[in-house]
């Protein structure tokens, strides 16, 4: 079958050729919709073959459809609207030359920037910055074991849970990384209290200010025993600790070194130009 189609579009993507542009050959035309043509090199550049010839036929059939339709679409477009609406060349160059320089920003980046962030530089930015680092939620430090309750060992790990000597706390290590269904000893890491909740869901029956330092909470529903025991809390409205901001705080401090770095390479571009007397003011 035979299609009288063309397309400024294949695979949804959009060409805005004119219509006046040179014709191609009638042995080269996959199809035409309107003014529009096809080749067939660029209809065998953007089909995959699934190997199956129905299928093949199927899909190329689909395309050549679906390429006409927007092309006709944009050719009605052209006819609708005034000058002033499909003038979009200025719009391109601007997203030209936007995307060179981002670019070209980007490899000046790579080139220049120095990552490193050092433990000073951290707590500086801490202490002038106090006021950015309120908490938004309250958060905890904490020891949490889920243990299936058909797992055997499941007494002699309740009574590790409360171990205190290097040998218990390297048994019960063992034991969770054997049967744990989940579980977390970081004593150094800051967790929000909301995360913890959706670990352990009979936790949200429990008030906030239930949650203080020292606490332990023991639940077991049908499928697990839970064991949390409370480290450390902070409270949300109070300052948030450095170690829950530090990976924030070296974002922050990196992303003004870039803002710094290419704003002080666009101020040596203007002075040099100014003295070679490449750029000039009437």
């Amino acid at each position: 079958m035979r299609f009288v189609l063309s397309i400024l579009v294949i695979f949804g993507i959009v060409s805005c050729s004119s219509p006046k542009e040179a014709r191609l050959d009638r042995a080269e035309i996959a199809a035409e919709a309107g003014a529009q043509q096809l080749s067939k090199t660029e209809l065998k550049e953007n089909f995959f073959s699934t190997g199956n010839a129905n299928d093949s036929a199927y899909l190329i059939k689909k395309n050549i459809e679906s390429w006409a339709t927007e092309a006709l679409f944009y050719q009605e477009a052209l006819t609708k609207l005034n000058e002033e609406e499909i003038q979009v060349q200025r719009e391109v160059e601007n997203y030209k030359k936007s995307l060179i320089n981002h670019i070209y920003q980007t490899r000046i980046l790579e080139a220049n920037l120095d990552t490193n962030v050092t433990k000073e530089e951290i707590q500086e930015y801490y202490d002038d910055n106090r006021d950015n680092f309120i908490l938004k939620d309250n958060i905890v430090k904490v020891n949490y074991y889920k243990i299936p309750v058909k797992v055997k060992a499941l007494d002699k790990m309740k009574r590790l849970f409360y171990a205190v000597t290097p040998k218990d706390k390297e048994q019960l290590q063992s034991l969770c990384t054997q049967y744990a269904e989940n579980f977390f000893t970081n004593d150094s890491t800051w967790l929000y209290l909301d995360d913890i909740k959706k670990e352990i869901p009979k936790l949200k029956d429990q008030p906030d200010f239930a949650v203080t330092y020292g606490k332990v909470f023991e639940f077991t529903d049908e499928l697990y025993y839970y064991f949390l025991k409370i480290k450390d809390v902070k409270i949300k409205n109070g300052l948030s600790p450095l170690n829950f901001e530090k990976e924030n705080i070296r974002s922050f401090i990196i992303n003004r070194r870039k803002t710094q770095l290419i704003q002080q390479y666009k101020q040596q571009l203007l002075q040099k130009a100014k003295d070679e007397k490449k750029f000039v003011t009437y």
